[in-house]
């Protein structure tokens, strides 16, 4: 019996040892080297005889594709069936490497003839868009009153912010479906049985989820604030989802000083309007289009704005307030410029002055030369300084140096351009200033300038246009 054995065990090592080396013989051969494959391969089922790796590749691909892939259901009652199929697989390389990964079969098959038949993975590497559009909008998918799963949340629109529970829905999750088509695709199989339990969807939050109360708790608390900006005709108090998104995300009802920041930023933007372009109607009636940057208008502070926000956040009390402004216009905030100002109308050389709507001083002027250049700034700006027995200096037009006393003094742009008593002409109005106008500032009649001078206040809105 021993002998038996040991004669058996040296005939399977004599085979062993006749099978490797005759593997390894094949490995040198050009057969073995070869780009394309004889009669006798099959790879997948698909008979690969004579092909290269390419072809073969695309013969696999495109029987792989054929024929229809049927759905059943449970009690294999068929349910769809989908023939479109132009999906893309990766498996070029793989055939390429048959010889390499499977040395003894194809040894075999060089030396005994014996057909290879072998099996490389069909990985999909892309979905076609029709067979996607076959699979993903199945009629049967669709059959009956299909409703949507959905999850519980809490309704932030009423002020006790109830929680509405989920809702169970009917209507199948058309991608989980899909890929379990593509992976029945993959292994080969023609029929998927169908369970409809595995694809309808259930709701991943529910009513009493730990986390859907605490942030019912958290609305409960922070999101009934009311901060109201103070801005005339252009008030707003912050939205309760503006005030939700200023709160850090831990909900613990403090602000988060980035997404202020961001918010203030925001504001500065909708309503600053210092240097803003307006086209409008004067009160005296000419309609003009100021384009021009001016100093006249409101801008917000964002930096303290941020600081005051974030403080208004944290205490958690109602508060209505203006913003924290960087300057401001005339009386209380508007987009407009309001019903008192200063009109200087350069093209006709006359100086209005309006109160509350109603025309209260008006007089011809001059203005800067045309002919020299020194034209008086267009704009829209506001009074900067009232001062008394002011000496004005600076450069004319050849470069020599001017110096002009003058008793009354308005500036309302640096302090070089203003309006001032011009006890040096003897006349105003008309095309003076054509060619012998001011350096710029605007002259007034010494005897009606005190007038306008008791009139106006500091930031009183001054216009300069043609």
């Amino acid at each position: 019996m021993k002998k038996a054995l040991t004669v058996i065990a040296v005939l399977v090592a004599a085979c062993i040892a006749g099978l490797c080396g005759m593997t390894v013989q094949y490995t040198k051969t050009a057969d073995y080297h070869s780009s394309q494959f004889d009669a006798g391969y099959i790879i997948n089922g698909v008979r690969c005889y004579d092909m290269s790796y390419e072809d073969a590749a695309k013969k696999i691909t495109r029987e792989w594709n054929a024929g229809t892939i049927l759905v059943v259901g449970e009690m294999d009652e068929p349910l769809a069936s989908y023939s479109d199929i132009d999906c893309s697989y990766d498996i070029t390389k793989q055939v390429a490497a048959v010889r390499k990964n499977h040395p003894l079969l194809c040894a075999l098959h060089h030396y005994l003839n014996i057909p290879v038949s072998i099996r490389v993975p069909m990985k999909v590497t892309k979905a076609g868009d029709s067979f996607r559009r076959e699979v993903t909008e199945s009629a049967f998918l669709a059959r009956g009153s299909v409703s949507e799963t959905r999850d519980a949340y809490v309704d932030t629109s009423d002020p006790s912010f109830p929680i509405v529970p989920e809702v169970y829905g009917t209507k199948p999750d058309t991608e989980k479906y899909f890929n379990d088509i593509l992976e029945c695709l993959e292994l080969g199989e023609k029929k998927f049985v169908y369970d409809e339990s595995n694809y309808v969807a259930t709701p991943k939050v529910k009513s009493d989820d730990p986390k859907l109360l605490a942030y019912q708790k958290f609305c409960q608390t922070y999101l009934l604030q009311k901060i109201t900006y103070d801005l005339g005709e252009d008030s707003f108090t912050i939205p309760q989802n503006d005030l939700e998104s200023l709160l850090k995300k831990d909900l613990s009802g403090q602000a988060d000083e980035a997404a202020v920041r961001s918010y203030v930023t925001k504001i500065a933007k909708r309503y600053d309007n210092v240097g803003e372009p307006r086209k409008f109607t004067t009160l005296a009636g000419k309609t003009i289009r100021i384009d021009n940057d001016g100093n006249y208008g409101w801008s917000v502070d964002q930096e303290g704005e941020a600081a005051q926000l974030t403080a208004d956040i944290n205490s958690h009390k109602d508060v209505s307030r203006e913003p924290v402004w960087a300057t401001t216009g005339y009386g209380s905030y508007s987009l407009d410029i309001g019903d008192t100002y200063i009109d200087i109308d350069v093209s006709r050389q006359e100086l209005i002055y309006f109160e509350n709507g109603a025309q209260r001083f008006s007089c011809d002027v001059v203005t800067g030369c045309r002919n020299t250049g020194t034209t008086t700034p267009t704009g829209l700006f506001s009074v900067l300084d009232k001062s008394r027995n002011v000496t004005l200096k600076g450069k004319n037009a050849d470069g020599s140096k001017y110096e002009s006393f003058v008793s009354y003094w308005m500036a309302f742009l640096g302090s070089s351009y203003g309006m001032h008593d011009a006890t040096w002409r003897s006349s105003f109005g008309g095309d003076i200033w054509i060619t012998s106008g001011s350096h710029g500032c605007v002259n007034m009649p010494p005897d009606r300038i005190p007038e306008l001078y008791d009139m106006v206040s500091y930031g009183t809105p001054v216009i300069v246009h043609y």
